[in-house]
């Protein structure tokens, strides 16, 4: 009788940005808690039927479900995403508060090393993005709060 490997509980994360695999396929570059920026290929997501074409949304807070094939960490770079269920969130970014999301998104993409967990700064960007819906000067204070615990979490601000 063969052994199943352990289940591994999800991942709380966001989508930062999805890159075309193949004709059905995506590759996603997402921020989780516990493993930090990943990437994660969604095979099928692009299906008209799929069930992950409405999930894999920006902004939007998921439990992912990662895993790499059978013979376990095999040095990849690229995990496979096995299931993605929507963890509550708020209505979808629109005009500047969308252009203001993707400037934080674009933040994470080029300072975070992949696989560097940062549980704080993972908080602190579910509080900005719900702060963009609100007014310019509520929208312009979340940012600069994020970049401040940004730049500490990777060790670049001085001490102030």
């Amino acid at each position: 009788m063969a052994s199943r490997a352990p289940r591994h509980p999800p991942l709380a994360a966001y989508v930062l940005h999805r890159y075309d695999w193949s004709e059905s396929s995506v590759i996603l570059d997402v921020f989780t808690r516990e493993q930090g920026r990943i990437a994660v290929a969604a095979k099928g997501a692009k299906r008209p039927f799929s069930q992950l074409r409405g999930v894999l949304l920006p902004f939007q807070r998921l439990h992912l479900s990662v895993g790499r094939d059978a013979g376990g960490d095999d040095g990849r770079e690229v995990q496979t995403l096995r299931t993605a269920d929507w963890a509550g969130g708020h209505a979808m970014l629109t005009g500047a508060a969308l252009f203001s999301g993707f400037y934080a998104n674009e933040l994470l993409m080029k300072l975070l090393a992949r696989h560097d967990p940062h549980p704080r700064l993972f908080d602190a960007y579910g509080e900005t993005v719900a702060a963009l819906g609100g007014s310019d000067e509520e929208t312009q204070a979340a940012l600069r709060a994020f970049e401040l615990v940004l730049l500490r979490e990777i060790g670049l601000l001085p001490d102030l």
